[in-house]
């Protein structure tokens, strides 16, 4: 009276197998449960404990039964991996194909599998990761911009020149097919030169151009342009420059750092700025190491992934993208560009799980173990994306605990490359 297991698909990366649960099992099951709670159970019209075992199985059969049934698929599930040596590279597929009271439950299972990886030779990986200094001129620009939240606007005389950097105050009226359209005019409006707040060269028209002059703008409007109707078109813009402004930075020192950050001195704001920008360069390294390493190794390296491991992956890429689609409805033209776009992603989700497999085989070879706490940041970065949602990401990890395996590997990858 035991399980029946037939092995019905048998491929490098997949073995689906059919599970039959005789009814003379399941039945077994479901009275050795009665029987462990009868002495305990409670319904009205009998004393505790005295409630007929086949009252209970005609009341609660169906219930216990799925119960007992999800314990049995559970213990052949382990049996079967023990059995046939199967490393699995996500949860088994359940598929229940008949499940009914009196009869053999039959039950597909399909499961997905680690691939083979050749022996990797750590030596051979020739990608070394760069180390950035900062450099004073670095730091010094770091300052102009920070000085440059606090700046005053100081109005120029009547024959001074725009330059990048300046700021305008302008009147302009946009058209498109010679038609005013809406949100593209205002009056007096302050305008950086070089923010690139406005579309296309707009702001590099301007330099040279002194108070009270007035000029034709033309520019096109991006492909992607977030309103549908002006995407992709030319447009004319008349303007007029009513004022040209010049930013004067203040002077850093001890007591603007005190009045404007809270800190001491300047000396510490200059060590906090330059620790920040160590910061800012050594992940733009590590990414930099990240993405070259992710090459080098899915060139030397090839070797087939599980579809349903890609999937997921790619689920979770596409998800950002769906988040802006919600903003940005027309972020793509047809159809056919949003295939290629998830396609792209399907791309990177292949590589980043074969080095996440490799680097996890390297980790083995090489005695290297993952903590929780590499483990938790890994988390922490992927709810970080979805900020206000954190909530929904979790249940939905939580409903798919095969993700869980691809996050997991990504925290590899980081604590190899560190």
């Amino acid at each position: 009276m035991e399980a029946r297991i037939k092995n019905t698909h048998d491929k490098k990366l997949r073995k689906d197998f059919e599970l039959i649960l005789p009814k003379e099992l399941v039945n077994k099951k479901i009275d050795e449960y009665i029987e462990k709670i009868k002495g305990t159970f409670n319904l009205n019209g009998f004393r505790k404990g005295q409630v007929p075992a086949s009252v209970i199985k005609d009341k609660h059969g169906s219930a216990i039964m799925i119960d007992e049934v999800e314990k049995l698929i559970s213990e052949n599930i382990k049996k079967i991996v023990a059995d046939n040596k199967i490393k699995l590279a996500l949860q088994p597929k359940v598929d229940l194909k008949k499940i009914e009271m009196g009869q053999d439950i039959e039950v597909n299972l399909i499961m997905e599998l680690f691939p083979e990886v050749p022996e990797i030779d750590i030596k051979k990986v020739k990608v070394v990761k760069k180390e950035i200094e900062i450099a004073d001129s670095e730091l010094g620009e770091e300052f102009k911009k920070f000085a440059k939240y606090f700046c005053t606007w100081e109005k120029q005389d009547a024959g001074y020149k725009a330059k990048l950097q300046d700021a305008v105050k302008i009147d302009y009226v946009g058209k498109v097919d010679k038609k005013e359209f809406d949100g593209g005019s205002a009056k007096d409006y302050q305008l950086e030169l070089g923010s690139k707040s406005f579309i296309d060269d707009f702001e590099e028209q301007l330099v040279g151009k002194k108070a009270g002059d007035e000029l034709t703008v033309k520019v096109k409007f991006p492909k992607d342009y977030r309103v549908e109707n002006l995407a992709g078109k030319p447009a004319e813009f008349e303007v007029k420059i009513n004022e040209i402004l010049v930013a004067k930075l203040p002077e850093i020192t001890d007591e603007f750092v005190k009045e404007s950050f809270g800190l001491e001195s300047k000396k510490v704001f200059e060590e906090n700025l330059k620790k920040e920008l160590e910061k800012r360069n050594e992940d733009m390294t590590f990414d930099a190491f990240k993405i070259e390493l992710f090459e080098f190794l899915n060139k030397k390296y090839d070797f087939d992934l599980p579809a349903g491991m890609v999937e997921e992956q790619t689920n979770i890429m596409w998800r950002e993208i769906e988040e802006e689609l919600k903003t940005n409805p027309q972020k793509f033209k047809n159809d056919k560009e949003k295939e290629k776009a998830r396609e792209a992603k399907e791309e990177l989700a292949k590589k980043m799980i074969r080095c996440g497999i490799i680097l996890s085989k390297i980790c083995e070879q090489n005695k290297i173990e993952l903590s929780k706490e590499d483990f938790d940041k890994e988390i922490a970065k992927v709810l970080a994306r979805f900020p206000g949602q954190e909530k929904q990401v979790i249940e939905y990890y939580q409903k798919n605990p095969q993700i869980i395996e691809n996050i997991r590997l990504t925290a590899i990858e980081t604590k190899n490359a560190d």
